[in-house]
């Protein structure tokens, strides 16, 4: 059998480095200084002029506490002014945008992640959301991917109710692993409860879809341990 297996030095070499995070899209390297406000506006117009439908990501970067095995672009910290002002800013960014597209291009798909989207409180959540309402045309019915990402060690059965009314249906729970030796390597305690408390909740309140994020690869992890995880 392994003598069938054909070795390619050149492929392996090609591909033997670090790179870019396979769950975002367009991926962070795409975003360059090479692409000019020009090109920017160019392709506003022309999905404006073609009324494609829209897909939303909103970043929203705050953590508590830092999880060593992530490498997104986040803030860690217990200064609520800071989150204060960065959504100040990123509202004056969806009115910059929001300006050169059509109120008949509806969000087809719409995902809060970051960082901690529950970093921020209630009312915060309610004014993003009503702004971008405001300024694009989110549907309110069963066709929408509206998906946010929830941390279980800060959200709560309320978080979920709020999450719900303001028209999320798909909820993406961050766990990583379940072995007090991982999590207690990767800094981010988390009980099997806290995670089984939002699972119900959103059972409960007919979230349409439950993600749970898993990461294999962690410090102390074994196939043994992760196995028992899953």
């Amino acid at each position: 059998m392994l003598d069938a297996i054909r070795w390619d030095a050149n492929l392996i070499r090609r591909y033997n480095r670090a790179g870019p995070g396979y769950c975002s899209y367009p991926l962070q390297r795409q975003f360059h200084e090479d692409v000019s406000s020009f090109e920017l506006l160019h392709a506003l117009r022309e999905s404006r002029k073609a009324r494609r439908p829209l897909s939303l990501y909103v970043h929203l970067p705050f953590c508590n506490s830092a999880c060593f095995h992530c490498d997104r672009l986040r803030i860690v910290t217990q200064d609520r002014e800071l989150a204060a002002r960065y959504l100040h800013y990123l509202q004056r960014e969806i009115d910059l945008i929001s300006c050169h597209l059509d109120r008949q291009q509806q969000v087809e798909q719409l995902h809060l992640g970051g960082g901690t989207p529950t970093f921020f409180n209630q009312e915060e959540l309610r004014q993003l959301m009503a702004h971008l309402r405001q300024r694009f045309t989110l549907l309110d019915d069963s066709s929408t991917d509206y998906s946010i990402d929830v941390d279980p060690r800060s959200a709560s059965w309320s978080t979920m109710g709020l999450l719900r009314e303001l028209g999320f249906n798909r909820v993406n729970l961050g766990v990583e692993d379940l072995a007090p030796q991982v999590q207690s390597a990767v800094n981010r305690q988390q009980s099997l409860e806290q995670t089984c408390n939002l699972v119900e909740a959103a059972r409960t309140l007919q979230y349409r879809s439950i993600n749970i994020e898993l990461t294999y690869g962690l410090p102390q992890q074994t196939p043994e341990s992760f196995a028992h995880t899953l």
